[in-house]
């Protein structure tokens, strides 16, 4: 389960993060966000966790149907994904996992697509929404609100 999480992180990083070296903003600077704004991040985060949601699914049925056990799966993961940890694998394990991360590297991209296409439909331009949700990490005012946006749409 910790490959999920891992796997979640990411798709929402990207989108969150992704081109974050491109924007100008810093901790520092408020972000001026209307009240429309907030509401089409509120209604694009809800459609980007249903497709999370997806991606978790078919992330667990790929590596399932590759034939690993989800837990030996998060094992190679853990240890291709850190220099400190490592693990033993035959050849042919090794190369099974190679096929299934390039699989779900695919799938990534995809899912991608369908994530920045969601901004999109919202009226919002990746880099606003970028600039939003990085404003989002340290502004408890604009969060408290987004919360209350989210609970208007619930």
């Amino acid at each position: 389960m910790t490959f999920l999480k891992s796997m979640k992180t990411l798709v929402v990083g990207m989108v969150i993060l992704g081109a974050s070296a491109f924007s100008q903003i810093t901790a520092q600077e408020q972000v001026e966000v209307s009240d429309a704004e907030l509401h089409k991040i509120a209604a694009a985060f809800q459609d980007i966790q249903k497709v999370n949601m997806e991606a978790q699914q078919q992330v667990m049925e790929t590596v399932k149907e590759s034939g690993f056990d989800p837990n030996r799966f998060n094992e190679m993961y853990q240890a291709s994904a850190s220099e400190e940890k490592t693990v033993d694998a035959s050849d042919e394990e090794k190369q099974r996992f190679g096929e299934v991360m390039g699989k779900i590297q695919q799938m990534q991209t995809g899912f991608m697509k369908q994530i920045q296409e969601i901004i999109s439909n919202e009226g919002l331009s990746m880099e606003r929404y970028e600039q939003i949700a990085m404003a989002l990490q340290t502004d408890a005012d604009l969060q408290g609100r987004l919360r209350a946006a989210l609970e208007q749409k619930a």
